[in-house]
């Protein structure tokens, strides 16, 4: 069985702290706060294995650097995977779920046809891990088996040499699924893609008695070693077309996530990017957030709602933060507004996190400069217009962008002023 990340025994009581530094008085605010189970915060604060996506969730909610916590010396058993048998590790709190209809049922329909592949993109903080945790949450496992991969857990040593790539992604589904001892036993090494398509056609699939939901999650990862992922990603695109006449790969469902469309194949013909079902995560309606505050219990009406869209639009996280902090008296609506487009705010470390990432680019800190402190839509030119996209800081206007939402309008025009 595959298994996932864990805080070593001597950090335990620093996380412990790191929760109270953070202001929750208890393990379901900071549940709440994520959308996951208490248990799998139960299981994190005590030292044991969750799935290494929540493990690196938790850990960047509380200011934690995930690489300094994480018991390494397990590593080599510790899959960066999780599979249906460890529901505990990835159990999703859907009491404060949002549907937005009609992603559901499209991701639904779509990963119930033989040899499918869906593809959710959106900027982080848009639901996407959630997303998938739903989706499987309402597949009858008796009719399917799932893994989850992420390759957040990848160093860059894996992540840059496309063999080593190839073997560890095998191994760790492999493990998983309980078949260490085929991949052992079946794996051929050096001979490049065909060792990986040659393993899962021949061998794992055909092991499976029924149908696999494999689940790729933040592939992005992958994006800054272009040549590797060229050659990596076309697996799944001829996967995927194999599976028009394969009854083999018929048996492969493929779920594929990720934040940013940075990468540019070398051949659009190989790349499984363009191929499949597409899901682009849309922004809450007002009907949507009201909803979630009734969820919540919070004491505001659709007009004070309206005031909290005004300033970050429906993004998911952003108005999920604003009104769990006011249901829960951390803040009122007035000083929500006149806080949240600065560093005291209850955005500051995303906002923070956003202009260390463009402080990192130059070029894209000065595009943003240009964007926000311009009157009507700028056009940067379409590389910084993409990427500046795909960070999720604004939105096209024909060939031009705008800022997203004021929240980024004010924030980024006092911050890249000097």
């Amino acid at each position: 069985m595959g298994r996932s990340l864990k805080v070593k025994s001597e950090y335990i009581p620093r996380v412990r702290q790191a929760v109270k530094r953070n202001s929750f008085a208890t393990q379901q605010l900071l549940a709440e706060e994520l959308g996951l189970a208490k248990s799998t915060i139960s299981l994190f604060l005590n030292g044991k294995p969750i799935s290494n996506l929540n493990f690196y969730e938790i850990c960047q909610k509380l200011g934690l650097d995930y690489r300094e916590i994480a018991d390494w010396d397990e590593l080599e058993e510790t899959a960066a995977a999780t599979s249906e048998d460890e529901g505990e590790n990835r159990a999703a709190d859907f009491s404060k779920y949002i549907e937005r209809p009609p992603v559901e049922q499209l991701c639904l329909e779509t990963v119930s046809q033989a040899g499918s592949l869906l593809r959710i993109k959106s900027a982080k903080g848009m639901g996407k891990t959630l997303l998938v945790d739903r989706i499987l949450s309402q597949v009858d496992k008796r009719q399917y088996k799932t893994v989850s991969l992420s390759f957040l857990q990848a160093s860059k040593g894996i992540i840059g040499d496309l063999d080593r790539l190839l073997s560890w992604f095998a191994l760790i589904i492999s493990k998983t699924l309980g078949l260490a001892a085929l991949f052992q036993e079946k794996w051929q090494e050096g001979l490049g893609l065909y060792s990986c398509t040659a393993y899962f056609e021949d061998h794992l699939l055909k092991k499976l008695d029924k149908p696999l939901i494999l689940v790729l999650e933040e592939i992005d990862s992958l994006f800054t070693y272009t040549s590797v992922a060229d050659d990596f990603l076309s697996l799944f695109r001829l996967w995927h077309e194999e599976a028009k006449n394969n009854n083999t790969w018929q048996k492969l469902h493929l779920i594929i996530t990720y934040s940013t469309e940075n990468y540019v194949p070398a051949d659009l013909n190989k790349s499984p990017l363009n191929v499949g079902t597409e899901i682009l995560l849309p922004d809450f309606t007002l009907e949507q957030v009201l909803t979630l505050a009734n969820k919540y219990q919070a004491d505001l009406g659709e007009d004070e709602l309206q005031r909290i869209i005004n300033l970050v639009g429906g993004h998911p996280y952003l108005i999920q933060k604003a009104i769990y902090g006011i249901s829960q008296k951390q803040l009122s609506l007035a000083d929500f507004l006149e806080t949240a487009a600065t560093e005291a705010g209850i955005y500051g470390d995303h906002l923070r996190g956003h202009l260390l990432n463009l402080q990192e680019h130059p070029n894209l800190a000065a595009g943003m400069k240009k964007v926000v402190e311009s009157s009507s839509p700028v056009d940067l030119g379409a590389t910084i217009n993409w990427q500046l996209h795909s960070l999720g800081l604004v939105t096209f206007v024909q060939n031009a962008v705008q800022p997203r939402y004021p929240l980024y309008s004010n924030y980024f025009r006092y911050r890249l002023s000097s």
